[in-house]
């Protein structure tokens, strides 16, 4: 897969760099990910091609194509919202119902089904999808979150074990 940073995007684009930076932010490109500060954001060649697409979609000037649009659209909202209810048995806020309509009910799919997956209860949605989405975590790449007593303990033992044994001197008594 071909991978742009932030520059090439602008440039491509005709924006500033920090016009990208929003877009990143807002979720355009969903599959982007900044593996460190050093390299920057990495931009799939595919989310620039499907963003290119949509806007061209969005702004045909027939009348008739803007309904097939927004009939599109709205069948595509319903279907989100009922995965959605479907997995989590609540309704999803507005916010959510932006992320996962933008990245398609096919990925909703996935990301929904790696969320009822995941080993602990998912408190906080909004972070999941995000995290999903920006990481592109799929139900065979559940992301495996290590208990905190457990590698405390483990280090607590491995301190014990490192400690000298105390001098008992048997003259003191």
């Amino acid at each position: 897969m071909q991978y742009l940073n932030v520059m090439e995007v602008a440039q491509l684009f005709n924006k500033s760099e920090e016009t990208i930076k929003r877009w990143l932010r807002s979720g355009k490109f969903p599959n982007a990910v900044k593996e460190n500060d050093k390299k920057g954001w990495q931009i799939p060649k595919n989310d620039l091609d499907l963003f290119q697409s949509s806007k061209k979609f969005n702004h045909q000037s027939s009348p008739l194509s803007r309904d097939s649009t927004l009939e599109f659209h709205q069948s595509d909202r319903e279907l989100v919202i009922l995965a959605y209810e479907a997995v989590t048995m609540t309704s999803p806020t507005e916010e959510l119902i932006g992320y996962l309509s933008y990245v398609g009910i096919k990925r909703t799919l996935e990301i929904l089904l790696t969320m009822q997956q995941s080993p602990t209860p998912v408190k906080n949605p909004i972070g999941f999808i995000k995290k999903a989405i920006t990481q592109g975590w799929t139900p065979t790449t559940l992301p495996i979150k290590k208990e905190r007593n457990i590698v405390r303990k483990m280090k607590n033992n491995d301190d014990q074990r490192n400690k000298p044994t105390p001098f008992y001197n048997w003259l003191e008594e």
